[in-house]
């Protein structure tokens, strides 16, 4: 029976080792603050406090979706799946599931920078000139960032176009501050 359990477990862990970077979504079973421990189906996921956004309260039985950061042993050699929803790679995928052009590979998401709770800077780019990778990742009257920015509870999020002179693209992720020069 031993063997048997191990072995399951093992299973286990390779199947959620293969989820590591994606998007998963839960159930809360316990939120005592400083961790929230998440019913993913076939294992628990972990949020420990600092992949947590700090203006987000969790409560049990809400579902929520977080970013599956890693995979480890825990106790016992039980697999344990630690999620975030405070990493940039969280938004990434977000935009990815949001908006079909990214996903698809015709705008390209350079980087994405993260104040988790305030706000969020995300740098897009296409090869095409015919596509507005800012545009289509706003979509018409806002409606598809908008679905990002409530699954982040309300977080502001810019989206920058990304240019290779640092200084055009330093300009653009300092809006909406007046950007007087940039000196490289």
């Amino acid at each position: 029976i031993q063997k048997l359990r191990e072995a399951e477990r093992d299973i286990i862990f390779t199947e959620f080792n293969d989820k590591k970077g994606e998007i998963v979504s839960g159930l809360i079973q316990k939120a005592d603050g400083k961790i929230v421990v998440m019913d993913l189906g076939k294992l628990e996921g972990v949020m420990p406090l600092k992949e947590q956004i700090p203006t987000e309260t969790y409560k049990v039985n809400d579902k929520i979706r977080g970013y599956v950061s890693s995979v480890v042993r825990g106790q016992k050699g039980a697999p344990q799946v630690i999620v975030s929803r405070a990493c940039g790679d969280f938004v990434r995928k977000l935009f990815e599931f949001e908006i079909p052009e990214i996903y698809e590979g015709l705008i390209e998401i350079k980087s994405v920078s993260r104040d988790p709770g305030s706000r969020s800077k995300v740098a897009v780019y296409s090869k095409d000139e015919n596509i507005d990778p800012v545009g289509s990742c706003v979509g018409q009257k806002g409606i598809r960032i908008q679905n990002i920015i409530n699954e982040l509870n309300g977080e502001k999020i810019d989206v920058i176009e990304w240019n290779s002179d640092p200084a055009i693209y330093i300009a653009a992720a300092l809006l909406p501050a007046s950007v007087l020069a940039v000196d490289i």
